[in-house]
């Protein structure tokens, strides 16, 4: 296998245990401001606003993270993955998740 798609695994294997964090903070940041800027029609631009705000929140998903699995760099370690990489991978895939469930749910409402 390629160093490239063993660190894209890797990504995707890490992604998948802090995605309760990431997700549980993007639901929050949709139904607290996505949802009523919708309702009342002021939805137009927010979506650079909204990903700021959830990139803003990635310093509580990594200390959550940190708290609640301490060890659980040392495989990602092993396969030559660093801790930047790994976090800046879960940005990037968070971010683009997020913000085509924003688009998606902005397209809907109008």
């Amino acid at each position: 296998m390629t160093p490239l798609a063993t660190r894209l695994r890797a990504v995707l294997l890490f992604y998948r245990g802090v995605a309760p964090f990431t997700l549980g903070i993007s639901a929050l940041i949709v139904l607290a401001v996505l949802v009523p800027a919708l309702r009342e029609g002021r939805a137009r631009g927010l979506l650079p606003m909204l990903l700021l705000l959830k990139l803003a929140t990635g310093p509580a998903v990594w200390y959550l993270a940190e708290q609640l699995r301490p060890q659980q760099y040392w495989f990602y370690y092993n396969l030559g993955v660093s801790r930047g990489r790994l976090w800046a991978g879960v940005a990037v895939l968070d971010g683009l998740l997020f913000l085509g469930t924003a688009a998606a749910a902005t397209a809907l409402a109008a």
